[in-house]
């Protein structure tokens, strides 16, 4: 007798032995037993789960010559042939090359004639979703009003492709992927069976390649032994698949948090001699990295072999969370972008590369956090500018060269914006302008007024100074506002147009923080429109010139000609 594969000799025979779908076993027993089986079935579900075996079993069940029967005997002639697949009244339909009308036309014509030694006749029509769209509609009326003794069960990967009016007239059944601890129990079984002796690790490898298929386990598992023999190892299990070792991917890792660029690329060119597919690579390291960060969020896995644990462990306890989703989204952007890569080893040295240099990068969780809380950029060149001032000392010896450096006694923010000319510089002219910024060095920070109405109108000016300090699109909306009302909590201000509004609530964390400083209670900016104000039309929008914008605003026409800046 010709050898059978295991995926056909260990293929279920009864409903216990359907794994992992208990809730569409129990449900089609407790149809059995009651009686009440329906004339038309769709299973659903991945490959290899099982939708055609639980068919032919439903058969067995119901044609055996004790049924119907939850526990089909397998040794009459109807349970028999149907297991060998030869019963004239079990037909298997393959819906990929039977698609069209004429197909379901020619099974609407045998349906005239009964079961010849069964009780029921049975259409099993597996990938049902192959059908046209005018054999589904042929099938529908045969579905409506079904002949006397006759069982239609459909089995399809993809329900979503079958046309609802078929799916309304049958009973619907998802599978499910089998998990991988279902999955390694089988395969221990199985080795037992057939005296193999396997690792763990092994075992583990072979469900996960599966993907929750159980005959793609079982030929994986076939593939397995024809090369391993009688004695199966890890090491040769990977060989057999093309897999590259979890180790390598830990080392990998290591090297990334150590930054060893060198390291990283050696062995990244190890990996490419040995002719290892970019795409498996690739895709093997995001399996890794995906099981780390499960490790890394507290979650127990019990699909890992108890030698590899350690392998995801370690590298779950050094990196931070943040860093594994960075690595993951670098690896899948480049997995991405090879396929329409010219030069693919280049991509991944780059990326290689990047990632050995994370800890040169700006932590851009800190740079949005800075951001959240209004800091501005000149803010922390303030504190930066101090020593400046400190400079004059070792000048006084010679007062008369060192008379022209009383401008640069301005506040650091200003000089950063648009540094003038050296050629404009006036001594004579500009030794009155430090006078603006230095009132509002004088202000005292740490004063506070009391928060009402009255108090803050009399101290706006203070804000206004406090607020100019931090950032000066914030300052020149907040002083085109005026001050409405105050609440409890709320503080509501009168702006002049909505280009206005727009840039108080951009500014808005800058402004309520300063009036929590002046006032000592955190108030809720809230900028309301002029009731006086008309929005112009398009056609009374116009540019405004220079002079005009100049005028209406005297802090930034001073700060305009101190710069000496030009609107474009």
């Amino acid at each position: 007798m010709s050898y059978i594969v295991l995926a056909r000799k260990y293929r279920p025979q009864n409903f216990s032995e359907v794994y992992a779908q208990d809730h569409v076993t129990q449900i089609l027993q407790s149809a059995l037993e009651s009686g009440r089986v329906a004339h038309a079935y769709l299973f659903t579900g991945p490959r290899g789960v099982g939708k055609t075996s639980l068919a032919r079993i439903m058969a067995k069940s119901l044609n055996c010559e004790t049924g119907p029967t939850t526990h089909p005997c397998n040794v009459c002639v109807n349970c028999t042939e149907i297991t060998a697949g030869v019963s004239p009244d079990v037909i298997e339909i393959d819906g990929a090359s039977n698609t069209g009308v004429d197909d379901i036309r020619e099974l609407q014509r045998e349906l005239l004639y009964a079961a010849s030694g069964a009780k029921y006749k049975i259409y099993i029509i597996d990938e049902v979703h192959m059908l046209s769209k005018n054999a589904f509609n042929a099938l529908l009326k045969t579905l409506e009003e079904p002949p006397p003794n006759v069982i239609f069960i459909f089995a399809t990967t993809e329900p979503q492709k079958v046309l609802p009016t078929i799916i309304s007239r049958c009973q619907r059944y998802d599978f499910k992927r089998i998990p991988v601890e279902a999955i390694v129990q089988r395969l221990k079984d199985l080795a037992a069976e057939e005296n193999i002796t396997i690792d763990e690790d092994s075992l583990y490898l072979i469900a996960r390649k599966a993907d929750g298929g159980m005959r793609d386990a079982l030929s994986l598992m076939d593939q397995t032994i024809s090369y391993c023999g009688d004695k199966i190892e890890i090491a040769r299990v990977r060989q057999i698949f093309g897999m590259i070792p979890t180790q390598v991917y830990f080392e990998f890792m290591q090297k990334i948090k150590e930054g060893e660029t060198a390291g990283i690329i050696t062995r990244l060119h190890a990996i490419f001699e040995e002719g290892m597919d970019l795409q498996e690579f690739l895709s093997g390291m995001l399996e890794y990295l995906r099981l780390v960060l499960l490790f890394n969020i507290g979650v127990q896995l019990r699909d890992i072999g108890s030698d590899e644990m350690n392998l995801y462990q370690e590298i779950a306890e050094v990196f931070s969370q943040s860093e594994l989703l960075y690595i993951v989204s670098q690896l899948i952007k480049t997995k991405n972008d090879i396929r329409q890569s010219g030069n693919p080893y280049l991509l991944i040295e780059a990326m290689m590369i990047k990632l050995s240099r994370m800890d040169e990068m700006e932590d851009v969780g800190v740079l949005i956090e800075s951001l959240k809380h209004g800091a501005a950029l000149s803010a922390p060149k303030v504190q930066k500018a101090a020593p400046a001032r400190a400079r004059p000392e070792p000048a006084r010896s010679r007062p008369e060269p060192r008379q022209p450096a009383a401008p640069r006694a301005r506040s650091q923010a200003q000089r950063e914006v648009a540094p003038p000319p050296v050629q404009s510089y006036a001594p004579q002219e500009e030794a009155p302008m430090p006078e603006a910024p230095a009132s509002i060095e004088e202000d005292d920070d740490n004063e506070v007024i009391e928060c009402n109405l009255e108090s803050l109108k009399q101290n706006w000016k203070k804000l206004l100074a406090r607020v100019k300090k931090q950032s000066m699109m914030a300052f020149i909306a907040l002083e085109k506002s005026e001050i409405l009302s105050l609440g409890e909590r709320v503080l509501t201000l009168k702006a002049i147009d909505n280009t206005n509004i727009s840039t108080l609530n951009n500014n808005k964390e800058i402004i309520e923080t300063e009036i929590e400083k002046l006032t000592g209670k955190k108030l809720v900016l809230r900028p309301t429109l002029d009731d006086n104000y008309v929005a112009p039309s398009e056609v009374e929008i116009k540019r405004k010139s220079l002079d005009e914008i100049k005028a209406e605003n005297p802090e930034l026409a001073e700060f305009i000609n101190e710069t000496q800046a030009r609107l474009v």
